[in-house]
């Protein structure tokens, strides 16, 4: 009797801490790394083409005409990023009017992240500071880059940390033994 108590008890406590883990994998309006492709390539809003990078053999990108929102901000550009059929990375880009709008809900949902900053300098010679923030958690991480590219342009991307490093290895016993790649 009481063998059963104690690991009916041990079942309760692991439980509900593996689906508040899931519940926090970082992603995109339901779609969190590690999803399969079927969630975005049977979308509409969305075309998928192949491709090989160092992480991902498919991208699905908004197509032409076609819009999304995070926080109620419409993006500039959404790819999302897949390895054998698994999300491995999205990216996103916003005006940066709209950026701080966005990591205050990230901060909301996510908690608060680690921020770095960093001075950067346009081609006509000024300074901006931009600003870095970061999430992370077991193999994933999440940053929020104020300037990306330009000026007026912002970046969010979602990354499984561990995706090159896995693909690369893949691909390297692949390459050292084709014949397991039939």
């Amino acid at each position: 009797m009481l063998k059963s108590s104690v690991v009916c008890s041990i079942s309760l406590v692991v439980l509900p801490f593996s689906q508040a883990a899931l519940a926090d994998s970082y992603g995109l309006k339901g779609v969190t790394l590690g999803s399969n492709v079927s969630l975005i390539a049977n979308n509409t809003k969305f075309e998928c083409r192949s491709v090989i990078t160092p992480a991902s053999d498919r991208i699905c990108s908004l197509r032409k005409d076609e819009t999304e929102t995070i926080a109620g901000v419409e993006v500039h550009s959404l790819f999302y990023f897949y390895d054998q059929s698994s999300l491995t990375e999205i990216t996103l880009s916003l005006n940066e009017n709209n950026f701080q709008t966005v990591v205050d809900a990230l901060r909301g949902k996510y908690g608060t992240p680690s921020q770095r900053r960093e001075p950067i300098k346009t081609l006509s010679g000024k300074t901006y500071e931009n600003i870095v923030y970061r999430w992370q958690q077991a193999g994933q991480s999440m940053e929020a880059e104020r300037y990306s590219g330009q000026i007026d342009t912002s970046s969010i991307r979602i990354l499984d940390e561990t995706a090159d490093s896995r693909i690369r290895q893949r691909r390297e016993q692949i390459a050292k033994h084709p014949q397991t790649d039939l």
